[in-house]
């Protein structure tokens, strides 16, 4: 009996060790989490204390029945000047779960050489202050590889972003379009914009099972110097879903199209 609890603990340790790994940020893991989730809390309670531990909730957004997204940024993602400003934060009532982006994964993603591992080790303690215990769910990367990622040969990198054409000023009219669920100022001067979809084109999600994900919504452009950009979706949408297979991938084949023109509507 003696032996056998002190298996059980054994593997009990395994496991939180495993699961809380990033927070060690001494030792530099192989594969970063692309998401961390924790027990489902009221919205409410969410907005408060993310407001008490210094995020500004930039918006609630419902991007499938029952799974609403809140948008959120404080001083150090903003500060990266990128499409790491913001985290998104999906309460899903469905699952009765939350998952949050992880922003050591998207930091390695999108800051490139100049990311370095704990870097956002704050805004983690801060989501932890909030979210309380965070587990570390299947999907994961490579964490030096995130910087060159690619689904597959001849698919886009991160910095094979997409111009969005616009029709005059593309702030103005991205102040007067029904299309944006919020916008944030950079430190840089430019702006972060999310985009509100219909709820039916954001059922590519479903098609593939990934309604659990649902947080790699609202999808973002960034406008500086008068011109629009996004990630092209064929990068962001398998970054996001980094177990996402081929046959997956070719079930959503309409979505990156549909995301692109989706976006163009806020600039028309």
């Amino acid at each position: 009996m003696g032996k056998l609890i002190h298996t059980l603990f054994s593997i009990m340790f395994f496991f939180q060790t495993f699961l809380m790994a990033e927070f060690n940020f001494n030792i530099v893991p192989k594969k970063l989490t692309t998401y961390y989730s924790s027990a489902i809390q009221p919205i409410d309670v969410l907005e408060r204390k993310l407001r008490e531990n210094g995020f500004q909730v930039l918006s609630i957004t419902e991007v499938l029945k029952g799974e609403i997204i809140l948008t959120i940024s404080n001083h150090e993602l903003k500060a990266t000047n990128s499409y790491l400003a913001t985290l998104q934060l999906l309460v899903n009532t469905i699952n009765n779960e939350i998952r949050v982006q992880n922003p050591s994964y998207f930091g390695a993603a999108y800051l490139q050489d100049k990311y370095s591992y704990g870097q956002f080790k704050s805004t983690l303690y801060s989501l932890k202050n909030v979210l309380g215990e965070m587990s570390e769910v299947k999907e994961s990367y490579n964490i030096n590889e995130l910087s060159h990622f690619q689904f597959m040969y001849g698919l886009p990198f991160f910095k094979d972003t997409l111009y969005i054409e616009t029709q005059g000023n593309p702030v103005q009219k991205m102040r007067n379009s029904p299309y944006i669920a919020y916008s944030l100022k950079l430190p840089n001067g430019s702006l972060l914009i999310g985009h509100k979809f219909k709820r039916r084109n954001n059922q590519f999600l479903k098609t593939i099972h990934e309604e659990k994900n649902a947080q790699l919504l609202p999808y973002e452009s960034i406008i500086k110097d008068g011109k629009v950009t996004i990630l092209d979706p064929k990068y962001y949408l398998a970054l996001s879903l980094p177990f996402l297979d081929l046959g997956a991938f070719m079930q959503i084949a309409t979505a990156p199209d549909t995301i692109k023109r989706e976006i163009s509507k806020a600039y028309k």
